[in-house]
């Protein structure tokens, strides 16, 4: 059991830029169901798609699972976003209202939870991201 590998330093998987997204647990939930299929942002990494998305649950429960994002696109329609994103198209009005109106959706595929959730300090982080940040 100590010398297996955890799922995020899996060497095929090493070629992808990794950011760690924080998020709370219901949306969590909805991604590991399969109902939520897109993340809104107010921003997006620079990195080229597609890349690995390490989630953590906020509230100190730590990273619980991950995803491959393999685009990242411009929301223009935030009805249709509300379908894909489980969130309510005047709530993404008014988070689009935040920042000049651009709302970024996170495309979401592969969806893996863990079996048991990993710290920050694991992944040689001190704090938790506000919205997300790279792993290096």
């Amino acid at each position: 059991m100590e010398n297996e590998k955890k799922a995020w330093q899996m060497p095929e998987l090493q070629e992808m830029a990794v950011v760690v997204l924080s998020l709370h647990q219901k949306w969590w939930q909805k991604m590991a169901a399969g109902e939520k299929v897109l993340e809104l942002r107010k921003s997006k990494p620079q990195c080229k798609a597609p890349f690995r998305v390490l989630v953590y649950v906020t509230g100190g429960v730590g990273v619980v699972g991950e995803f491959v994002c393999p685009e990242v696109l411009e929301i223009k329609n935030f009805e249709e976003a509300e379908k894909k994103s489980r969130v309510p198209a005047h709530d993404i009005h008014n988070y689009a209202a935040g920042s000049r109106n651009k709302v970024y959706g996170w495309e979401i595929t592969a969806v893996k939870e863990y079996p048991q959730a990993v710290a920050l300090e694991e992944l040689g982080m001190k704090r938790a991201p506000q919205s997300w940040q790279y792993v290096r």
